[in-house]
């Protein structure tokens, strides 16, 4: 008996000391990626598909994370060029810019290849969220996501069917998907009214004040500007969370910088960001 015993133990412990060694059949395991330390990384993932992340400088704590979705047709450099990688250094967020499938995003009913393909754009970017948050500090409540034109109405479609943002900023879209019953998340969305490419729908963020349980939306011109008065219309909503729509009148399908239009797309949704963890 203590012969067999000796054995089992035996064989426990080479057992033990082949699952230190990763393993004694000859099969190594994958080593896990490395950290991302400070800078800008180009990173390959699943379809070959590019996504370049943003680490700050200098972070107190984990970071908060906005992941920013270029138009159609785009790429993840265009995005770069949306005025928020300025900021990752000064205001200490990680910013992820994904490329789409053949420069699109599958928003539901738009755009390009991946739309046509039926492209699970849903869990691709959650997977980009995932193994950024796998290689870097990330703070789970303060995760974000913004774009323009088909990459806000992939910024919709990621708020419809997730819950993994506390707020969502979409900039000349709508929403081309399913959102019946999105997960409570605070929403800004900017649009000119005189978009000819996606008209402005004051319906498309309906769900959210619903599932935000918002009190009536309060609407204030901010300002004359050299294209019109920019409007801001806000419904504060249950544990701190808010719908805001800004738009701007005289202004076509683009991104409203401080100088021209009186509101710098940027720098207003990075402050509502900011202003609005999840709670």
């Amino acid at each position: 008996m203590r012969a067999k015993l000796r054995a089992a133990a035996s064989a426990l412990m080479i057992l033990m000391l082949c699952g230190l060694l990763a393993g004694c059949s000859g099969h190594s395991a994958a080593p896990a990626p490395p950290p991302l330390k400070a800078g800008v990384h180009a990173i390959t993932m699943k379809g070959d598909r590019l996504v370049t992340v943003h680490v700050p400088a200098h972070r107190a704590g984990p970071a908060p994370l906005v992941l920013v979705l270029h138009e159609f047709p785009g790429n993840g450099a265009m995005a770069m060029g949306y005025g928020f990688d300025p900021l990752v250094d000064t205001e200490g967020f990680v910013a992820v810019y994904p490329d789409g499938l053949g420069g699109s995003w599958n928003a539901g009913g738009c755009c390009g290849e991946a739309s046509d393909n039926d492209t699970n754009d849903v869990a691709f970017l959650t997977s980009v969220v995932k193994q950024v948050e796998a290689r870097t500090k990330i703070d789970p409540k303060r995760v974000y996501v913004t774009g323009f034109s088909n990459g806000a109405m992939m910024s919709y479609r990621l708020g419809c069917q997730t819950d993994l943002f506390a707020a969502i900023a979409p900039i000349a879209g709508d929403v081309e998907s399913d959102c019946k019953h999105p997960a409570p998340a605070s929403v800004l969305h900017v649009h000119g009214l005189a978009d000819s490419a996606v008209a402005f729908d004051s319906a498309s963020d309906a769900p959210w004040r619903k599932s935000d349980d918002c009190g009536p939306p309060k609407v204030t011109p901010l300002k004359g500007t050299q294209s019109g008065t920019v409007h801001r219309s806000v419904a504060e909503c249950a544990h701190g969370r808010s719908v805001e729509v800004v738009t701007i009148d005289g202004m076509d399908h683009e991104i409203p910088w401080a100088a021209s239009q009186g509101f710098g797309a940027a720098q207003e949704i990075w402050a509502f960001f900011a202003a609005h963890p999840r709670h």
